[in-house]
């Protein structure tokens, strides 16, 4: 292992030829380093981002070093040595790594899919807090490839859906015999942060050394702040990047204009060999405008969603509404600002309403800090026809967000949604508080009402809960209370009239066993829910327990109970023509899950559950596989099965589903994406293309291609395609857009 620099001299000069600083003299020195702290300077001469550190302006400047392990071994030091320089200019913040690793051979770096799947490889994030709120960050991802992704911590709280953010920095990689090397440069203009001729930001550096399943951190983030993924997000407990000033904050306005042409044929009816030919030729685009270094206000006309890849089929056999995530870019980039309510249960805002019915034909969002306050606005008109906007038979959709610290880690805030369309109005008005305590410990609670234009539909829904925890031990309870007619016009609601009582406790202690020293961490869990309706009687109840293995490899393996009392107050047709009658149900199953390290060349998921159901028999089985075949091809597949066996007519069915996606990649400005889906309860075959060069950094061009076919034979015959397949629908989507920066 290569010695690496003691703590004590760690720290981000940038001594161009003389050693001086842009506002400083020879003589100044800049101030001493600590752990948290690093000071960066100005570059006279911007570095060549070509992953090779040999730029005059790395040369003289002391690396940080002192990396620490989140994962496995949480607080021991990294197994590899890596280093971090950083330095500016008025227009870009430049970093330069070295990591260094003693097997390179086998570092993992497969994925060109911009916004891909970074996490299967040896990957970097930065973290930025330009604000210095604690709360909300900036996250940028690279691999080893110096592939792409971003993200947008908001609240101190990440999840898949905040990598939606699609910023424009460039990223530059080589892979050597000692490591690999990276050079990153982020564009002030990417960035909001206050007024000031002299800034300090939050920062947060990480390493994924993904063979070893090693994440480690700068400055030193542990488990309690919610585990190996969860510390980038605790922006509280990032270091500091002071020496920043006199920086060019410029126009910064981006526009990006679109055309589009394509064709689609559809058949309105299975029974007819008659289909209808549709030709589309338009244009439209999107405009961002920092207004102050604080606020961004982005314009969308004519909107098109034509390149947003197309949703996962869902066979839903409960009584209650499927979730389908937001997938429009409009829409993404600071969504988690938007947030309101229990997510995929119980929001005020989802912003997947809009447009659900008929065509966005203009709109505006306003993001952006006014001080303490976080806040953000949108207004979006939606209709049939660009020449009503704003017009009688078009419909206004308006939201409001305003959130603020009222202490460290405290927040509170409201939000306002309304909806105008001709056939009446909707209204929505929130409240909202976070306190985040104790690392990863958690008072969270919201309330909103909702007026509509028929009174009958005036209710309100709320919740309260208090989780605590730490890397060891959890345990928490909560309560929500949703009325029996809440329906805010742009929220999502998956289950009204209830009150729901829950609590849960947690034991994950970290273990070393000679016999198998790969285990690294026990989860046991259980929780419970009480769930009655508005008029105190009981609806449902469910008692859960589960014991998880997690080994150091990433793989780990689950075993689970459940048991779950249900009340019918009404028959359910759980598919057509098979119909639960009404009645209390109880039912028992287990489960178990094993999962193998996604990272590696071939990889997969089992999953088996059986028990009761509904005084009948429920098994289901899922499965996936993967194959990353090299760096140009990825090919994953997965199974749904369910089979089901009640006693009532037509009890006995299955609900399978089946998908394959296949990624193909030339290089990180060329891939396309294959996803090929079945389901045989509309018996379905559908396919989506989508191939996508970015010929510029921020401009696409797409090529789109969607296919449905329904398979009508019997299934208890032998399958001829030739007579057994009907073309739904197909269509070919060419979209150009271009990225113009002022």
């Amino acid at each position: 292992m290569r010695s690496i620099l003691s703590a004590l001299t760690i720290s981000v000069l940038c001594g161009i030829g003389n050693g001086h600083v842009l506002g400083q003299t020879p003589d100044e020195l800049v101030p001493p380093p600590t752990n948290n702290e690093v000071t960066a300077v100005f570059a006279e001469e911007a570095p060549y981002i070509d992953g090779n550190l040999d730029d005059e302006v790395w040369e003289d400047i002391p690396p940080i070093t002192t990396f620490t392990q989140v994962w496995p071994n949480d607080g021991a030091s990294a197994t590899e040595d890596s280093e971090v320089k950083i330095a500016y200019d008025r227009d870009h913040l430049y970093f330069a790594f070295r990591f260094y690793d003693d097997n390179p051979e086998l570092i993992r770096a497969k994925n060109l899919e911009r916004g891909g799947r970074n996490n299967r490889d040896d990957h970097a994030y930065i973290g930025i807090d330009t604000y210095r709120d604690g709360r909300n960050a900036y996250l940028f991802e690279m691999n080893a490839l110096g592939t792409q992704d971003d993200a947008l911590i908001t609240d101190e709280s990440i999840s898949y859906d905040s990598f939606s953010w699609n910023a424009v920095f460039i990223s530059e990689t080589k892979i050597d015999d000692d490591g690999w090397t990276m050079e990153v440069s982020i564009p002030f203009r990417q960035l909001r942060f206050p007024e000031g001729e002299e800034l300090e930001f939050g920062l947060m550096i990480s390493r994924m050394i993904n063979r070893k399943n090693e994440r480690v951190l700068w400055p030193a983030i542990g488990m309690e702040y919610g585990g190996s993924f969860g510390a980038l997000a605790a922006v509280s407990q990032y270091g500091i990047l002071k020496g920043i000033k006199n920086i060019r904050r410029g126009n910064n306005i981006e526009i990006k204009p679109y055309v589009i042409s394509g064709a689609q044929e559809v058949r309105p009816d299975l029974q007819n060999e008659q289909t209808d030919v549709e030709y589309t030729y338009d244009i439209g685009g999107d405009m961002k405008w920092g207004i102050t270094s604080n606020l961004t206000l982005d314009l969308t006309v004519n909107t098109d969603f034509a390149q947003v890849e197309a949703d996962n089929v869902q066979l839903n056999l409960s009584r209650f509404n499927l979730f389908f995530p937001e997938k429009r870019e409009f829409f993404l980039e600071r969504a988690g600002l938007f947030e309101h309510g229990n997510t995929r249960s119980t929001q005020t805002f989802f912003s997947r309403r809009i447009g659900l019915t008929n065509d966005i034909l203009t709109g505006a969002r306003m993001t952006g800090q006014l001080g303490r306050f976080s806040v953000g606005a949108m207004n979006i008109e939606t209709g049939n026809e660009m020449g009503d906007v704003f017009g009688s038979q078009s419909t206004n959709n308006t939201v409001a967000r305003i959130r603020t610290n009222v202490f460290p880690r405290a927040t509170v805030g409201t939000i306002i949604t309304n909806v105008e369309s001709p056939n009446g109005y909707n209204r929505a008005l929130g409240f909202d508080t976070k306190y985040r305590f104790w690392s990863s410990s958690e008072f969270n609670a919201w309330y909103t009402r909702v007026w509509d234009d028929t009174d009958a539909l005036n209710d309100a829904a709320g919740h309260g809960s208090l989780q605590l925890q730490n890397e060891t031990y959890s345990g928490g309870f909560s309560y929500t209370n949703v009325g029996e007619n809440y329906n805010p016009a742009l929220g999502f609601v998956r289950r009204r009239n209830m009150r729901q009582y829950s609590g849960n406790l947690g034991y994950n202690p970290t273990v070393e066993f000679d016999v198998l020293p790969s285990l690294r961490r026990f989860n046991f869990g259980t929780s419970y829910n009480y769930i009655e309706g508005q008029d105190g009687v009981k609806q449902t109840t469910q008692l859960s327990g589960s014991a998880t293995a997690e080994f150091a490899s990433r793989q780990s393996i689950r075993i689970s109970g459940n048991q779950q009392f249900e009340r019918l107050f009404a028959d359910f047709p759980i598919r057509q023509n098979a119909i639960i009658p009404a009645g209390d149900y109880t039912f028992n199953s287990i489960g178990i899950r094993g999962v193998t390290d996604e990272s590696k060349r071939v990889f997969g998921t089992v999953e088996a559950s059986t028990g009761q159901f509904y005084h009948g028999n429920r098994t289901d089985l899922e499965g996936s596989i993967g194959f990353r075949q090299s760096k140009h091809l990825h090919i994953e597949g997965r199974l749904s099965h369910s089979m089901i066996d009640l006693p009532i007519p037509n009890g006995e069915f299955d609900a399978t589903t089946v998908s394959t996606s296949i990624l193909g990649a030339v290089s990180r400005k060329l891939f396309a994406k294959a996803l090929i889906q079945y389901d045989n309860f509309s018996r379905d075959l559908q396919a989506n293309i989508r191939i996508d060069w970015i010929h510029t950094p921020g401009s696409d061009l797409f090529l789109v291609f969607n296919t449905s076919y329904h398979l009508t034979g019997d299934n208890e015959t032998l399958f001829d395609p030739r007579k057994d397949v009907i073309m739904n629908s197909q269509a070919a989507v060419v979209k150009l857009t271009y990225l113009i920066l002022l």
